[in-house]
């Protein structure tokens, strides 16, 4: 968090005078807003669009959870005059500023907290293609489509080193003092590298199914979640790993997850790619208790959602909101917010293609 000086708030308010965009709310403790051309509220939501491969058409939405301010389609356009890129692959907050991947330009961009871009790193072809992000200690880790683990300087975006996990590594989350990377080795692999983030080597490797994609932690367990075979033989396997016994379990069948106090949510969308047809169930795993529970945990969800494919899933760990994006893969997706309780709140349009991941600010 950094304090605004009392000049720059001056020229704030002088600007204000003379045009309504011209400065942001970068008189707001804690926010760091500066070269913003629009105002934003203290609560904020930027919601990442995928776009299409190729199509050169990632984009970052802003929304506003307390309705205080109006829906900003692709807000890293309208601060920075320019288009993402090719391929949205992650977002996180850490520390107040924003960090994403794009996977198909090969880089890595780190916004301030009202989406102005401060400064981007390229990945060379010997480096590979950005996947994911996870954050700790002043470091931004990345998994890298070169079988890699880069290990980044979050404040100046210097690559300060380089470990060698397994082919086609993608999701990656931090716990005490250890990374886990998750190795899709293009379809076939099966493993997940832990890596010891004090001295930037890997620890062990752990058999999980195969084709792991998406990781989180919650309660000190890692929970992973695989493609479980060949396509079009699916089976979406949820699995808990437990650092402290090396036990694999599995606990559940999802296709999308995100955690919050303890609360696993799952989304499992099956697709029959011969009809186009989807199907959508959810459910939720307790960490403490170890309890599947196979009923949803939403009430009173538009009919739409039950037909719809989930393309991501988030939860503004600050009370519990639970948003849930969806695609068709070719038009602008939509966003259900839900409560804790899983009450309805409302739906809105994502401002683009395949919405993949909300990340809050506040």
């Amino acid at each position: 968090m950094d304090f605004r000086k009392l000049f720059a708030g001056s020229l704030c308010t002088l600007a204000l005078a003379c045009t309504f965009t011209s400065c942001s709310d970068d008189d707001n403790d804690g926010f760091k807003d500066g070269g913003s051309t629009v105002q934003l509220p203290n609560k904020r939501a930027f919601i990442l669009n995928e776009g299409s491969y190729n199509g050169n058409n990632a984009g970052i939405s802003f929304y506003a959870p307390n309705g205080n301010a109006s829906f900003i389609d692709d807000i890293y356009k309208t601060q920075n005059g320019r288009s993402l890129g090719d391929t949205g692959q992650d977002i996180i907050e850490y520390d107040d500023y924003l960090y994403v991947t794009v996977y198909g330009s090969n880089l890595l961009v780190k916004l301030n907290s009202a989406g102005v871009e401060l400064d981007s790193i390229h990945f060379t072809a010997e480096e590979g293609s950005p996947r994911f992000m996870t954050a700790d200690d002043g470091k931004i880790y990345v998994t890298l489509y070169s079988g890699n683990v880069m290990k980044i300087n979050a404040k100046t975006l210097k690559k300060e080193g380089m470990v060698k996990v397994n082919n086609n590594p993608e999701g990656i989350v931090e716990e005490d003092g250890y990374v886990y990377a998750l190795n899709g080795g293009w379809g076939s692999g099966n493993t997940m590298s832990v890596i010891n983030t004090r001295t930037f080597t890997v620890d062990k490797t752990v058999t999980v199914s195969t084709n792991p994609e998406k990781i989180l932690e919650s309660e000190g367990r890692i929970f992973i979640l695989s493609y479980g075979g060949d396509y079009p033989n699916y089976t979406y396997p949820v699995e808990m790993y437990n650092p402290k016994t090396g036990e694999v379990t599995k606990v559940a069948n999802a296709t999308n997850m995100a955690e919050d106090d303890g609360i696993i949510y799952l989304a499992y969308s099956d697709t029959d790619w011969s009809t186009y047809t989807t199907t959508t169930t959810f459910s939720t795993y307790n960490v403490k208790t170890g309890v599947w529970n196979q009923t949803s945990f939403l009430k009173y969800a538009p009919a739409e959602l039950a037909t719809s494919s989930v393309y991501g899933m988030s939860v503004d760990s600050d009370n519990g909101d639970i948003y849930i994006c969806t695609s068709s893969y070719d038009t602008k997706g939509d966003v259900y917010r839900f409560r804790k309780d899983g009450s309805f709140v409302a739906k809105f349009e994502s401002g683009g293609v395949n919405p993949k991941k909300v990340v809050f600010v506040d």
